[in-house]
């Protein structure tokens, strides 16, 4: 179950997990202002991920991550770009499908509100799974950095390119299937 978090007790279960995942990385913790989504699995807040504008400010801060056609490219599309941040997964669930889960929300979040790019800065390991395992098109923007004291890769996602193949993926249909027959009483 994915859920938009939308009163205070749920901000705090959400920022547990993520500051949990966060110290046990070794980062600093950073708020920023979002859209926060918990993720449940067997009946546990198990995940969480935050979807943030990417605006000007943002481009800024960015740019020591990105190529500069990146930030050129980037900057063209201002407010239909948005930032995937605090992905995180509690100890105990990350051979779950909860990767399904954020992938899902993910593009159901870029088609809700008429996003054609998100971006990132991923751990080299999540990178080449989501390639690999999700077989989608993530492009590099930039090279390896070193970020909050993990080495990171900036990508890109082109949410145009997945939407007008959502049908043809396995991993979606299921997963969306799966989400329908939970809510249905």
């Amino acid at each position: 179950m994915i859920i938009q978090v939308a009163n205070d007790k749920q901000k705090i279960v959400f920022d547990h997990i993520w500051m949990q995942v966060w110290d046990e990385k070794g980062f600093e913790h950073e708020h920023v202002d979002g859209d926060c989504f918990l993720f449940y699995t067997e009946g546990k807040a198990a995940g969480t991920v935050q979807f943030v504008p990417f605006h000007d400010q943002a481009l800024a801060e960015w740019s020591d991550f990105l190529h500069q056609d990146a930030i050129e490219r980037l900057g063209r599309y201002p407010g239909q770009v948005f930032i995937i941040d605090k992905f995180a997964i509690s100890r105990g669930f990350r051979s779950s499908n909860l990767l399904d889960l954020l992938m899902f929300s993910l593009f159901e979040y870029a088609e809700s509100r008429d996003q054609l790019y998100a971006v990132a800065l991923l751990d080299p390991l999540l990178y080449r799974l989501i390639r690999f395992q999700y077989h989608f098109r993530v492009e590099k923007i930039g090279p390896k950095a070193m970020y909050k004291g993990a080495e990171v890769i900036p990508i890109l996602m082109d949410s145009r390119y997945f939407l007008s193949r959502k049908a043809e993926l396995g991993w979606y249909r299921e997963t969306a299937a799966a989400l329908y027959a939970n809510q249905t009483p």
